[in-house]
Order: C-alpha cells, then sequence, then structure tokens
C-alpha cells in the first residue's frame, strides 16, 4: 500500500514549516559546540519528519504522536507570540513548525486513510472475482 504524495499547497506548508525553525537554529549557534550540535540535530529530525509526511512513502508514520507534538508545538509557539507580544527565535519556530506540522498530519491521515481503503476494495473485489 503505497501513500501518494501531498498537494502543492501542502507541501508549501511544509516547506514554510523547515523555515520556521531556521531562527531557532541561528539562535543554537550560540550555545557551545555540543548545544549546537543538539539544535542541529533536533532541526534535521524535524525536517525529516515533516517532509515524510508530505512526500510518497510505503510506511505509515505514527500519526498520535505527531498529533501529540504538533498540538504541543502549536499551543506553545502561538501562545507565546500572543501572549508576551515579542518575537523570540523559539516561539516562532515552534508556532510555525507545530501549525505546518499539523497540515502535514492531517494531509497524511487523509491519503493513508485513502490508500487503506482503495486496497480494502481491491481486496474484496479479487475475492469476490474467485
Amino acid at each position: 500500500m503505497a501513500i501518494g504524495e501531498a498537494s502543492n499547497i501542502v507541501r508549501w506548508y511544509a516547506y514554510a514549516g523547515c523555515l520556521a525553525v531556521v531562527p531557532f537554529v541561528v539562535a543554537g549557534f550560540r550555545l557551545p559546540w555540543y548545544g549546537t550540535a543538539v539544535v542541529l540535530g533536533a532541526a534535521l529530525a524535524a525536517w525529516a519528519l515533516l517532509l515524510t509526511l508530505v512526500r510518497p512513502t510505503a510506511a505509515a508514520v505514527p500519526l498520535p504522536v505527531v498529533w501529540v507534538a504538533a498540538g504541543l508545538l502549536t499551543v506553545y509557539g502561538t501562545g507565546a507570540l500572543l501572549l508576551h507580544g515579542t518575537v523570540s527565535a523559539g516561539a516562532v519556530a515552534a508556532g510555525g513548525y507545530g501549525w505546518a506540522l499539523l497540515v502535514a498530519a492531517l494531509s497524511h491521515q487523509r491519503r493513508l486513510r485513502a490508500a487503506t481503503r482503495t486496497t480494502a476494495a481491491r481486496g474484496m473485489a479479487t475475492r469476490a472475482s474467485a
């Protein structure tokens, strides 16, 4: 069962989410070398997850974990920007990435459901004709 590629608008949301993490990475360069390494590793993992959700894939991503992470990041980032009124690299990165992750996860869930239905329908048709 293969999951198709996301629509153009969803992919653009994912690319914007990847760019939202850049201020967090830039701020990480002021840390000691091990802090910078952790920030870069986290950013690469975030980019890989987001781009995996919008690309064609044969494997399903554990969506409950993605939904929890996206919800927490969205609430933290958006809440920090709205409540404090100041822009910080962490709030921009968390809010932008969280919203993009929500959009990508919703798209992935819908495409996975459609692929599952298609596979099940083919199985039923094969059994009926046999």
